[in-house]
């Protein structure tokens, strides 16, 4: 089982490495550039062009690699909540190509399409059985229906934090892939090797974008990466049965959003910003953090999160 996941996390990343000069020329030459924000961090607005929609790779080989791999359930609610979430976020990165200009899909279409599709995963999550969650000093508890509303906010709030994650060289890429890596982990100890499967195979996408998306990018992975990614990490700690572990292990995720809520509510109470920018990652960036130094302390921060939850979780069987 072990070995499985290993190879299958080798094969991911190999793959990855392999396509993405192919994919980045292609994105190239169709003129898939990212268009930056005029009120984004100065440092920033040189990236504009950058190829974007690299997340596509991870909707590709995610569906290949699952079909050599896998074909369970606990697989298959991952893999439809990874094209689902990357079909919304490459319909996104065309309009902001097609207009040039960052203004994709508003927020309000892509909130209601999430929920929609949240609530559909959800569905299928407590119909194929995973409704069992446990629970952080407690036993674990059987949800039953009341996983559907839990889980379609839980998809929405994370496809949300992932994505607003997702703007500074290397940073939410590093995120996820200690993410994915951790949710492996915890699967493959507790002898549930269906739910091991794809989050080891997208940990090892994520380390191949990794290689060409550090400092200075040469491509981002855009909506289709970032929503992607963040569903897909809220189906694999509902199949691994630790979706209540998730805000622990995803405090990144959380921070990040938590930071854009505040600097809102702050600036429309008072007048005043309590952050040079959100999310937090613009904050350090105006501070004068490089986008690698950024990407490695955020890393530091995911890698602590990521043992606690690992000292935390359920050591034994399946939850």
């Amino acid at each position: 089982m072990v070995l499985r996941a290993l190879l299958a996390f080798v094969l991911a990343f190999g793959a990855g490495a392999a396509v993405y000069p192919m994919v980045i020329g292609w994105l190239a030459r169709a003129g898939v550039g990212q268009p930056i924000r005029e009120e984004g961090p100065p440092s920033h607005q040189s990236r504009s062009g950058t190829p974007t929609a690299g997340g596509i790779v991870f909707l590709a080989l995610g569906l290949i690699l699952y079909l050599v791999f896998d074909r369970s359930r606990a697989g298959g609610l991952v893999l439809l909540a990874l094209l689902g979430g990357g079909g919304l976020g490459l319909v996104d990165d065309l309009r902001k190509v097609l207009a040039r200009q960052n203004l994709g899909l508003r927020a309000r279409e892509k909130v209601l399409i999430q929920l929609l599709t949240g609530l559909v995963l959800a569905f299928l999550g407590w119909r194929w059985g995973f409704a069992v969650q446990a629970v952080p000093f407690w036993h674990p508890v059987n949800l039953g229906a009341w996983l559907i509303p839990l889980g379609a906010v839980a998809f929405v709030a994370g496809t949300n934090a992932f994505n607003l994650t997702d703007g500074s060289d290397g940073l939410a890429a590093g995120v996820g892939a200690i993410a994915f890596a951790t949710l492996t982990l915890i699967a493959l100890r507790s002898q549930h090797a269906a739910a091991a499967w794809l989050p080891a195979i997208l940990t090892g996408l994520l380390l191949a974008f990794l290689v060409y998306n550090l400092s200075p990018a040469r491509v981002f992975m855009g909506d289709t990466g970032s929503l992607a990614l963040g569903n897909a990490l809220v189906a694999a700690a509902i199949v691994g049965g630790v979706l209540w572990y998730l805000p622990v292990l995803a405090v990144v995720l959380v921070a990040e959003t938590v930071s854009v809520i505040a600097q809102v509510a702050s600036f429309k109470r008072t007048g005043r910003r309590i952050l040079r920018m959100s999310p937090l990652h613009n904050h350090f960036i105006l501070g004068g953090w490089s986008d690698t130094r950024v990407a490695l302390s955020f890393w530091a921060v995911g890698l602590i999160a990521a043992l606690l939850t690992l000292a935390l979780a359920p050591a034994g069987g399946r939850a």
